[in-house]
């Protein structure tokens, strides 16, 4: 019996900002949902169900027959709540929680509004300044970078924007890059504009400066029963802070590759000791899934620096799905990466989709890719967003 249903819900991060359980997400996060409706399959456990109102199950079978391990998932348009034990979209709000219910999920399968309530707490940007405190509690990790600052008022955004060269503001609720205004020098009207709306909708903006960033990276985390447990790392890239690629290799090599270049062993494993316990007290009481803690290596005074906590995303990540892909479906000597790809144009991502399968050509050795090109999801002329994956 298929017991456990999965659903991307990539508007996730709006949903909280908004904090309606009737929020209608814009066009482009309902077309990125539809598109990708079939990317849990890549992360499900086995004997579960994908909800996929579109479902291609032709696509799906080619799936099964060249990874044997998605012998056990099914994709349905219209998932029989009676035969589930569970359900695990992208992120917990409320607004996934009222679609369910809608659609006819029982009480059993959904959390209680003081679990939907916490998360949404949680997922302020006020939980990663928390963990930043904790962190520097810690007498090993005393010597950390300034912590970011909660802003209520115009007049304390602009006290912080002269206090650094550059800054970012942030909004409280927001991921994947989204809700973020960098300012150089003197704010502009339009800057102070955008701050003036976001301290209204969310009651504050988060000031922080602006780092020579040079790398950056997470920490993946489960937490399930209470208890929180170290899931991995996920090497990603991103511009002006937009999530743009992963790279796929093993955990070894990450970690060899961090502290080689850039951290010390010993504060990376302390960095993540601390944030498991951290976690366990703050998070994992009230959160059951995988989580995400971004950070990133930056340069000062000529040398390297790590910033350990740059946000908590306590909802699935891209990395978190890059992680399990590669340890799942990729040859362990292969390396590659994975990318999320948008086309405004009706037909140009088909055009691509084509290009790349002629030019990379897919070489799966039992049930994991050796070489080549990978769409995670179907393409078609109407196709605006795919994840890829190319391995080298």
């Amino acid at each position: 019996m298929n017991s456990r249903l999965y659903l991307f819900n990539p508007d996730h991060d709006l949903a909280l900002a908004n904090g309606d359980e009737n929020f209608n997400p814009p066009q482009s996060a309902r077309t990125f949902a539809s598109d990708l409706a079939c990317l849990p399959i890549w992360y499900a456990f086995a004997e579960s169900v994908v909800w996929n109102a579109s479902a291609d199950q032709i696509w799906m079978e080619e799936m099964r027959q060249l990874f044997p391990r998605l012998a056990d998932l099914s994709m349905q348009a219209q998932p029989d709540f009676s035969t589930l034990t569970s359900v695990h979209p992208w992120g917990w709000d409320s607004a996934v929680a009222k679609r369910l219910i809608v659609q006819g999920a029982g009480d059993s399968l959904l959390p209680g509004m003081d679990r939907l309530n916490a998360v949404r707490r949680l997922s302020h940007r006020a939980t990663a300044i928390k963990a930043l405190r904790f962190l520097r509690g810690q007498n090993s990790l005393a010597d950390l970078l300034p912590f970011p600052a909660q802003q209520l008022s115009i007049d304390e955004v602009e006290r912080f924007a002269a206090y650094y060269p550059a800054v970012i503001f942030k909004a409280p609720w927001s991921g994947s890059g989204k809700g973020l205004c960098w300012s150089h020098g003197a704010m502009t009207e339009s800057k102070r504009g955008w701050c003036r709306n976001i301290a209204e909708k969310q009651g504050c903006v988060i000031g922080e400066e602006a780092y020579d960033k040079v790398q950056d990276f997470a920490m993946e985390f489960s937490c399930l029963d209470g208890k929180a447990t170290f899931a991995g790392y996920s090497l990603f890239e991103t511009e002006r802070g937009i999530y743009r690629s992963n790279e796929l290799s093993s955990d070894e090599d990450i970690f060899k590759r961090l502290t080689e270049k850039w951290v010390s062993a010993e504060d990376l494993l302390t960095v993540q000791h601390c944030l498991l316990s951290f976690l366990e007290n703050e998070i994992a009481p009230f959160y059951t899934g995988l989580l995400g803690v971004d950070m990133f290596v930056f340069r000062r005074d000529g040398a390297f620096r790590l910033h350990p906590c740059v946000e908590i995303n306590v909802r699935m990540t891209m990395g978190g799905v890059a992680r399990i892909f590669y340890d799942r479906f990729v040859q362990p000597s292969a390396t590659g990466r994975f990318f999320i790809d948008h086309y405004p144009s009706s037909g140009s991502l088909w055009q691509d989709h084509q290009q790349r399968r002629s030019l990379l050509p897919l070489q799966v050795v039992d049930g994991q890719i050796a070489h080549g090109y990978l769409s995670l999801s179907p393409v078609t002329q109407r196709s605006h967003y795919r994840v890829r994956v190319e391995i080298r």
